[in-house]
């Protein structure tokens, strides 16, 4: 099979993961449309604050998890790219990358520099206003997700851009909009154009809601075998987590795994080391097998580097090793634990350690 530039299923995802909301089971639709009055008010809000969104993540560092893989044909994981990345922005709105886990990869033949370069980060969507006029945005009910009553609109460009003349890629899909907070909350589809080579798989994306007051990224997922005009096929699957949202503002040097790097004026002091860490917990929640894990029968050990603030919360947690299919369950129990405030030489102290859980 021929290979293929995974380029354009990344900045997809990275396009889509602007738009998103905590994974719930939709229900209780309601077809009834708004006047047209309503509909262009609420497009008009939920644009308006898309952009306010963006500023707002300028303030923000976070981290991002990004882990693609091809599937064999019969499931297994016949190459993987997993990069883990702290972000942050300067006041002009420059992004600036610290890689903190990028292990060699086995998709070297398939990602490229091109694709590194893509997944720098939380990249402009189009639905904003000075791209609203490139869309087609249709009403097309409400939702009820958990406790959120949601607005839901099919968006489509007007006009598909031509691969051949320019790079832009738009949006084709769905989008869902809080009627409280009017802004977008959850999104599923795929980027276009399309060409006889690169194709694009739908993601669905999340967001959460951060400070009380905007939804940012937290979730992006697909699994989809692309089908190519010569008949090829590849299966991509592609998870990426956004988390560890933290009001500030620093110059970070990209550096790779390994690289000295000079602390900036605005780190904080470095969290105290402090080994194993499952005996020091006052709470340690087990791991919850996931479904996928039990398909592929994994089993084995886990080792998850947690750092803990002051008040003994787990403020970050990244598995370093174990199997893969197990990985994100412990990392999800260790960010759950809570431990007794850590002291050195009689002052409460950040620090970092591992957690190691057993699956059976």
């Amino acid at each position: 099979m021929k290979k293929v530039s995974l380029l354009p299923i990344v900045l997809c995802t990275v396009l889509l993961v602007l738009l998103s909301f905590p994974v719930a089971r939709a229900q209780n639709t309601n077809a009834a449309m708004p006047n047209s009055v309503d509909a262009e008010r609420i497009i008009s809000a939920f644009t308006g604050k898309e952009a306010e969104f963006r500023r707002a993540l300028n303030n923000y560092s976070f981290k991002r998890d990004a882990l693609i893989q091809s599937i064999g044909m019969g499931g297994q994981i016949t190459g993987e790219y997993h990069r883990v990345s702290t972000f942050t922005f300067d006041d002009q709105g420059n992004r600036y990358e610290k890689i903190n886990f990028f292990p060699m990869s086995s998709m070297s033949d398939v990602v490229t520099q091109e694709d590194v370069d893509d997944l720098g980060g939380v990249e402009p969507f189009a639905l904003e206003p000075s791209k609203i006029s490139k869309y087609n945005i249709k009403y097309v009910g409400k939702e009820k997700i958990d406790e959120l009553d949601l607005y839901v609109f099919d968006v489509a460009p007007k006009v598909i851009p031509d691969p051949k003349k320019t790079k832009e890629r738009l949006f084709v899909g769905r989008i869902w909009v809080d009627d409280q907070d009017l802004q977008i909350v959850k999104t599923r589809g795929k980027g276009v154009p399309e060409t006889k080579t690169n194709k694009f798989p739908t993601v669905e994306t999340y967001r959460e809601h951060i400070d009380g007051r905007y939804w940012f990224p937290t979730y992006s997922y697909a699994d989809e075998e692309l089908i190519y005009d010569n008949g090829s096929t590849l299966h991509i699957r592609m998870k990426v987590r956004y988390m560890d949202f933290t009001p500030a503002r620093a110059t970070l040097k990209v550096t790779e795994v390994g690289e000295n790097e000079t602390p900036t004026p605005d780190s904080g002091p470095k969290p105290v080391e402090v080994g194993v860490l499952n005996q020091k917990a006052t709470i340690l929640p087990k791991p919850v097998y996931s479904e996928e894990a039990k398909r592929v029968h994994a089993t084995g050990k886990v080792t998850v580097r947690v750092v803990i603030d002051q008040n003994g919360k787990v403020v970050s947690a990244m598995a370093v090793d174990g199997p893969l299919p197990l990985r994100e369950a412990a990392e999800t129990a260790a960010r759950n634990a809570v431990f007794q405030p850590i002291q050195e030489g009689g002052i409460i102290v950040r620090a970092t350690g591992v957690l190691i859980y057993q699956f059976p």
